[in-house]
């Protein structure tokens, strides 16, 4: 059975936005975005990267050093817990200076090649799928490989051309956020919800006339017709049940808020496991050396009163400030961790 996976762009939803990041110590992840990835992995949802590199076609970077950055990217949020399933990335671009990269590509988005590779190589359902990114050429990307879109609007976004690519009116997601954890809470809100046509069938008979319109004239259309046709059929389908879902889905972000304290409910939830993990090996060793601290005190106040040599008892009394110390540093470090 085909799996469900949420597409995530790189720079700007993931990691901070440098430009061209050719340096793994440049790997910042966002606030927020381990717990993210950590719901949608626990909602059933397989998570793969798709990232454009136009550097590598620029001669900014290698292919080498971009596997080192992903490595670090992939270590960065292990450690807290969020796993990655897979990372596809686009060294093309037509304007770049190395030769073996510098040729458009059907990888790059806005284009869903990578989307596409995804789902054969991963075996996922697009149509139960979504696409994540804070740029139009993401949009695009999700849009015509049939996911359902969420834009992340940064405070400096506007609706004007940015570093060349399409405006955002040509590529209108499903959805906007302000960030990652926003777009996973309303994904794990619409995981559930059916899919357009089925929901138009009665309510919205217009649409569906559209699409059938559509098709019974391509139907009619001859072979060379249809080539000429920069668009083809089953996009227009898309695009039809694309503008049904925004309404329909919209309308349930607004006005189902039960399903909104649930999802805040599940993200406590991981919180809450993640704070309880934080009882480590560190605690306990500052717990036992703590322990035995205070009980060779004790024997320092029990030699004390039985009249031993000063020596003997400033033996124990060192021994007790070691162990003391040893506690004192065993916390430290737990906290620091």
């Amino acid at each position: 059975m085909p799996h469900k996976a949420v597409f995530l762009d790189r720079d700007g939803t993931i990691i901070d936005d440098s430009g061209y990041l050719s340096d793994p110590a440049g790997v910042h992840l966002l606030p927020g975005v381990d717990l993210a990835i950590k719901s949608l992995r626990s909602a059933g949802y397989k998570i793969v990267v798709v990232t454009n590199q136009s550097g590598v076609a620029r001669g900014m970077l290698t292919e080498a050093a971009l596997e080192e950055i992903h490595s670090t990217l992939r270590n960065q949020l292990a450690e807290k817990g969020a796993v990655l399933d897979a990372i596809y990335y686009c060294p093309y671009h037509p304007d770049g200076s190395v030769d073996k990269y510098a040729s458009e590509s059907d990888h790059r988005k806005p284009e869903p090649g990578m989307l596409l590779l995804a789902g054969k190589e991963l075996d996922l359902d697009l149509e139960q799928s979504w696409m994540v990114g804070d740029a139009g050429r993401d949009v695009g990307a999700g849009q015509k490989a049939g996911t359902r879109t969420v834009r992340i609007r940064h405070h400096h976004d506007d609706d004007v051309m940015h570093h060349g690519e399409e405006t955002l009116e040509e590529f209108q997601a499903d959805f906007t956020s302000r960030n990652l954890v926003e777009a996973a809470k309303i994904i794990l809100q619409n995981q559930e919800s059916q899919s357009p046509v089925e929901e138009s069938d009665e309510d919205t008979p217009e649409a569906v006339e559209y699409e059938q319109v559509e098709a019974g004239d391509a139907d009619d259309e001859t072979a060379s017709e249809a080539d000429d046709d920069d668009r083809p059929v089953f996009r227009v389908e898309t695009h039809a049940r694309s503008e049904q879902q925004r309404k329909g889905l919209r309308a349930r972000v607004t006005d189902d808020s039960n399903a909104l304290q649930e999802i805040h409910r599940h993200v406590r939830q991981i919180v809450k496991r993640e704070e309880t993990e934080e009882f480590s090996a560190l605690n306990v060793l500052g717990g036992v050396t703590q322990v035995l601290a205070v009980l060779f005190l004790l024997v320092v106040f029990w030699k004390a009163l039985g009249h031993v040599q000063i020596q003997e008892a400033t033996m124990w009394g060192v021994i007790a400030m070691v162990f003391q110390t040893m506690s004192l540093t065993f916390f430290t470090m737990a906290r620091r961790k």
